[in-house]
């Protein structure tokens, strides 16, 4: 099941094609290199657009991320667990 979490992180990103493209972020002092990125979408929120990012790393956890165009923050949002 997905945990709510909704934490600042830390991202480094590349774009790729006009893609935003998460390819490791830091949660709890802890880095965690994406291996892959199941599913991206967009959701605009007054006047700025929330990009979200579900992201598998490379020790096989899986995050939902968010980065916020106008802010240029970026969270986790969720965390899947097993629990």
């Amino acid at each position: 099941m997905y945990e709510n979490v909704s934490e600042k992180v830390k991202v480094l990103a590349v774009f790729e094609n006009s893609v935003i493209v998460p390819r490791l972020f830091r949660l709890h002092n802890c880095d965690y290199k994406v291996r892959s990125v199941s599913l991206r979408y967009q959701e605009k929120s007054g006047a700025s657009i929330d990009h979200f990012f579900a992201v598998e790393t490379e020790d096989g956890n899986v995050f939902k991320l968010s980065f916020n165009d106008k802010s240029l923050v970026w969270k986790v949002d969720e965390v899947w667990t097993d629990k």
